[in-house]
């Protein structure tokens, strides 16, 4: 028997607690495990009670995911300044869809865009559609004269956050604020606004502008990703669950924290994604020393024994036009680079 503050939700209390639970399986347990009974088991209620409101578990996903959008919205800035303004509302547009877009893309290669018989652009579109373009943010800036939008065309107002979208689809991390800063000074201020130093986009001589490095890096990795995530559904795994698990393989008994920084996620998608494997028996949190520690269990390490391998052909496949001797170069490069890096 439920319990009497569950019996009596409805409407839009109900509704509210379904689609939260649909959230929680999804990030939990990952498109492909996710059931309509699992959700109904997660909300204390029955399967016809969401099929009273969904057909199948496609059109409670896709719901599940516009109303997590809604519940987090992103606030709007206003710094005084059209370049103020955009440098905050992408960084916090980065920041916030980060882990939103890794759960939508781990949905779509799962089997989510198939199901509901559309591409995974028409996907993104339904969801996240033009929500993006910050209509009150470039009023502002008319009104104070920094640009005039009779003159502006939409897909011209458009391109950051097209360019931010993108960086977060291939990453699927939030962007370096050197980036943020590229796509506002470099590409779409002197395009907007007519004082500003326009500069010279033709090609001389015939030859094209080199590719910008960080794009060098993001196909690479995306490249990597790409073969992980293939061996990774064959174990009815996400991405995330098969390097999680891969991680505590190397190095057990860590906390929370370290598995969050390692996916480069938020914590409470963290939280959910340990629980679901928990869930399933792959992992346990253990109370050591007033810290809980995570560990894969035997099942855990049997699930994602391989990983290794698949890693190693991966960086084969990327590396594969590389010597020895540029291999060694570019181990050398990069590991200056990490050096570098805060926290490296």
């Amino acid at each position: 028997m439920a319990p009497e503050s569950v019996r009596r939700r409805h409407g839009e209390q109900l509704e509210s607690a379904l689609l939260a639970a649909g959230w929680e399986e999804l990030v939990e347990a990952g498109y492909a495990r996710l059931t309509m009974e699992s959700v109904a088991v997660r909300a204390r209620t029955s399967e016809a009670v969401l099929y009273r409101r969904w057909a199948n578990k496609d059109e409670l996903v896709l719901a599940a995911m516009r109303r997590h959008r809604d519940d987090h919205p992103i606030a709007m800035p206003d710094t005084g300044s059209l370049r103020g303004d955009l440098l905050a509302y992408l960084t916090a547009v980065s920041e916030a869809l980060a882990g939103f877009f890794a759960i939508v893309v781990a949905a779509s290669h799962s089997g989510f865009s198939a199901s509901l018989g559309a591409t995974p652009a028409q996907v993104r579109d339904q969801i996240i559609g033009d929500r993006l373009l910050p209509r009150d943010l470039y009023q502002r800036a008319h009104a104070r004269g920094e640009i005039d939008l009779t003159r502006l065309s939409g897909t011209v107002l458009e391109m950051p956050f097209q360019l931010v979208r993108h960086d977060l689809l291939m990453d699927l991390t939030p962007l370096r604020p050197a980036r943020i800063r590229s796509i506002v000074d470099d590409l779409f201020l002197p395009l907007v606004q007519p004082n500003s130093e326009v500069k010279d986009l033709t090609y001389r001589d015939g030859a094209r502008p080199e590719p910008m490095r960080g794009d060098l890096f993001r196909s690479i990795r995306w490249g990597q990703r790409k073969r992980v995530e293939e061996w990774s559904r064959t174990r009815d795994l996400t991405f995330e669950q098969a390097m999680v698990l891969g991680y505590l393989e190397r190095e057990p008994g860590m906390i929370q924290r370290d598995v969050a920084e390692m996916t480069c996620t938020t914590p409470a998608n963290v939280s959910l994604l340990l629980k679901g494997l928990e869930r399933r028996g792959l992992v346990e949190r253990r109370t050591e020393g007033g810290r809980k520690r995570v560990y894969a269990t035997s099942a855990g390490l049997a699930v994602v024994a391989g990983l290794d391998a698949v890693l190693a052909e991966a960086d084969e496949m990327v590396f594969a036009p590389l010597d020895r001797d540029e291999r060694a170069g570019l181990e050398a490069a990069v590991a200056k680079i990490n050096a570098h890096l805060p926290g490296g």
